[in-house]
């Protein structure tokens, strides 16, 4: 070898350890560096005409374990996901308190039940009135609260969606340059390990928010797909990722998706802070609504239900209804119902019994107002619709009062109501009442069979229905889709309605996830179902926004006194003197003037039947005026084993100030019941007879009590009743308990939720952490290695440079020879 090749030699060897030492350097800086791999220069030997030339820097190389890294994104995605659950349970956690925090909404529950006690041991005082109304108050403002809030968890998680779309159409857009500049290094031969470093972290941010699956070209720039591979999101450029942010929510409501170069992608998002996002906005807390709301709806019916049965006490001059109604709405109701006019002592003006199956048939409610004023009280009291309200007032200043007694209207899911609570005449808890609208309960699929079979008839008596009934029959194999499908055939069909006007009427709304089938009408209408699909889907009038409407009366925090605290009287029964009355001197002797069947028509030995209606049905007890006194009457209503069974005695008994014997029928429990004669069915055998209750003058004899607190002790029990059936809703399942516990129940799976997401989001995080670690045990810069190879490099340097300086001596000396 010549001089010139060992100077030549000596040089590369120079260059090349210079570069390992300056790569070796970087790495050493970089220790602390997020990201950065750890960089191997190669090195090879340089041959010129088959003779050893020198050595030359190789490439420079990263020690990546693509596995690791794999295995790593894939954890950040649920990693991402569990951050996100964490956060907005602890948030609801914070929203729901604990079961024994004060302002938990299973508390504000129970302080209303310790109010109504109160008021059960003095109805006559007004400080408990007071405190029955703040209590209500607070509670309808903590169901307002949690309404509101569960909503803004929703906006919140939105706003979050969009927020994280910017920031991965970012990502993608700097991951795209990163490819570019890649490429172009590669092409002309130069290092590319800082940038694809740099790649590596991007890609790592963007699988925390959305899952990917990755490949890297020939010339190193990298694909990204979606995590199943079918939808790119970046090949050469990015696609970028839409989504439209929704301005607000309410229950009920849905936010828009996610969409990809125009496609919705959103079901095939499964990890990242997108899926947690998502779920919440569209599962968790439309879920945590629903209990909310289902919780509302019964603590609505339930103390609703008990504040219809009873009554003020002065009685009020007027009750009118909550549910918004037209005179021609259909009306469908059974059994009977008491309304009397008072005065302000509570004592009877006048009362009627009106027998809602002797309405018109189909009938209206206008026909009901017509039976109420065409009664033996309408003297001394009227109803009207108002303001598109049912109003029962006095007249010549009396007041008024209503025993639902066992009248009944079912509802479109099957529910039954007593006619006052239909009406919602003395509501305490008032939300908008009407059947313009009726939606079904969420449905987890509306393209899934609901395996139910019959006919669903929805009428009105005005608007689109009042001429022909939507009517359609369902199969087993139908879904709600195809029952959306059915109504708006016969709306275009047998109605005559444009296809637009029955897709705004029937319609399948989106609920987050969730489904609901929606009928809105221009009328009330009401719903019939020969099959169990109303009760399966639990298509009710109620909204999903009923929780966050709910108010206290106004009319009774105007006037506290209206709260209900007694009942009227439907429990004792008294014959009476003077007008619609007879004096009767001997108990067992027949009664004058009382009614004896004509015989023929009717056969010889005929009676006619007074009639005992309550809970435990209807008890005829026969009379005949040609041998019956007050004594058999009374012993053949003590004889019958389902009256005495019920706590339902008679009783004669002298009334020394009237100069008479009197027939006393009582409950001694204190429960409704009225009374029927079958008189006018058959004609009387003289003229001048009439039946035992008019002979008698047989009706309550008063009205109510000034100290009568049944109705506030009803109220007071509904709230410990444990036999409330709450629905399915959220996740819950359906089941009879309390009110308390219910409100309890949401309070503690919440909690465990938000335990379980803390613990969920605690684990993934480690478990991405450990992955990190071991890719930078594998990939990241040693300090060790790194200081052994610098003295390495270092004499390898030191060794080329000792090489230059010996040749450089060696021409000098041959340059003096010459």
């Amino acid at each position: 070898m010549s001089l010139t090749q060992a100077l030549n030699s000596a040089i590369t060897g120079l260059n090349t350890a210079q570069s390992r030492i300056s790569i070796t350097s970087s790495n050493i800086a970089n220790v602390n560096t997020v990201g950065y791999s750890r960089k191997i220069a190669g090195q090879e030997a340089l041959t010129l005409n088959g003779q050893g030339a020198g050595v030359q820097i190789g490439d420079v190389t990263r020690n990546v374990n693509a596995g690791l890294q794999s295995e790593l994104r894939g954890e950040l995605g649920k990693a991402g996901a569990a951050e996100v659950r964490d956060e907005f349970y602890q948030r609801v956690q914070v929203l729901f308190g604990t079961p024994q925090s004060n302002s938990a909404i299973s508390q504000r529950i129970s302080d209303l039940s310790d109010a109504f006690e109160q008021l059960n041991s003095t109805p006559e005082q007004n400080s408990p009135k007071v405190q029955v109304l703040a209590a209500a108050t607070q509670l309808v403002d903590s169901f307002s609260k949690l309404s509101d809030q569960i909503q803004t968890l929703r906006s919140d998680a939105d706003d979050s969606i969009s927020q994280e779309i910017n920031s991965a159409n970012q990502l993608l857009s700097q991951i795209a340059k990163l490819n570019t500049d890649i490429v172009r290094l590669g092409n002309i031969d130069q290092p590319t390990t800082e940038l694809r470093d740099q790649r590596d972290q991007k890609v790592n941010a963007l699988s925390k928010i959305i899952n990917t699956s990755t490949y890297t070209r020939d010339d190193g720039s990298m694909v990204i797909f979606t995590a199943n591979g079918s939808r790119p999101l970046l090949d050469r450029s990015p696609v970028t990722l839409t989504f439209t942010p929704t301005a607000g929510y309410e229950p009920g409501s849905s936010g828009s998706g996610i969409t990809l170069d125009g496609v919705d992608i959103t079901d095939e998002i499964k990890t990242g802070t997108l899926r947690g996002l998502i779920d919440m906005r569209d599962q968790d807390l439309p879920q945590l609504a629903d209990q909310v709301n289902e919780l509302a709806t019964q603590l609505r019916d339930a103390i609703n239900a008990e504040h219809n049965k009873g009554t003020a006490f002065p009685p009020p001059t007027n009750l009118t209804g909550s549910r918004q109604i037209e005179g021609t709405d259909i009306f469908s109701g059974t059994g009977t119902f008491r309304v009397a006019a008072l005065d302000s002592a509570g004592e009877i003006v006048s009362y009627s019994d009106i027998d809602l199956s002797a309405l018109p048939s189909p009938a209206t409610v206008n026909d009901l107002v017509s039976a109420i004023n065409s009664s033996s009280a309408s003297g001394d009291l009227q109803a009207r619709i108002a303001d598109g309200r049912l109003v029962i007032e006095g007249k010549n200043g009396n007041r008024v009062a209503v025993n639902e007694l066992d009248s009944a209207v079912t509802l479109s899911d099957g529910r039954t109501q007593g006619l006052s609570h239909y009406f919602g005449l003395n509501d305490l808890f008032t939300t908008a009442k009407n059947s313009r609208t009726m939606t079904s309960d969420p449905q987890a699929d509306a393209t899934s069979a609901l395996g139910v079979s019959g006919t669903l008839t929805f009428s009105a008596g005005s608007g689109a229905l009042s001429a022909t009934p939507l009517s359609i029959t369902y199969a087993n194999s139908d879904s709600l889709t195809t029952i959306q499908n059915k109504l708006r055939a016969q709306l275009t069909g047998a109605l005559g309605l444009t296809a637009e006007q029955a897709s705004n009427m029937v319609y399948v709304a989106t609920d987050g996830d969730r489904s609901r089938l929606v009928i809105a009408n221009d009328a009330n209408m009401m719903a019939t179902d020969t099959g169990n699909l109303s009760s399966k889907i639990g298509l009710s009038e109620d909204q999903p926004n009923l929780a966050g409407s709910m108010t206290v009366s106004h009319d009774i925090l105007n006037d506290p006194s209206r709260l209900s605290r007694g009942t009227l009287n439907a429990d004792v029964y008294e014959s009476k003197t003077g007008t619609g009355g007879v004096t009767i001197a001997d108990p067992s002797a027949s009664i004058a003037g009382l009614g004896t069947p004509a015989s023929p028509p009717a056969p010889a030995g005929t009676n006619y039947t007074l009639n005992i209606v309550g809970s435990f049905g209807t008890v005829p007890i026969s009379y005949n005026g040609s041998t019956d006194s007050l004594n058999s009457i009374a012993a053949r209503i003590n004889a019958d084993s389902t009256l005495t069974d019920n706590n339902i005695n008679a009783e004669v008994y002298f009334d020394g100030a009237a100069g008479t014997y009197k027939l006393r029928v009582q409950d001694a429990d204190g429960d409704s019941m009225y009374i029927t004669d079958n008189f006018a069915t058959m004609p009387a055998a003289g003229a001048g007879q009439t039946s035992l209750v008019e002979t008698l003058g047989l009706g309550v004899p008063y009205g109510i009590r000034e100290g009568d607190n049944s109705s506030a002790a009803s109220l007071a029990g509904a709230l410990s009743r444990t036999d409330i059936g709450f629905s399915a809703a959220g996740g819950l399942s359906p089941e009879k308990t309390s009110l308390i516990d219910y409100a309890a129940s949401i309070i503690s799976t919440a909690s465990t939720k938000a335990a379980a997401a803390s613990d969920n989001n605690e684990f993934q995080t480690a478990l991405a952490a450990d992955l990190d670690t071991r890719i930078q045990n594998e990939a990241g810069v040693n300090l060790d290695e790194e200081m052994s190879d610098l003295i390495i490099f270092q004499r390898a340097y030191s060794a080329s440079a000792k090489v230059i300086s010996t040749v450089d001596e060696l021409f000098d000396a041959l340059l003096n020879a010459v």
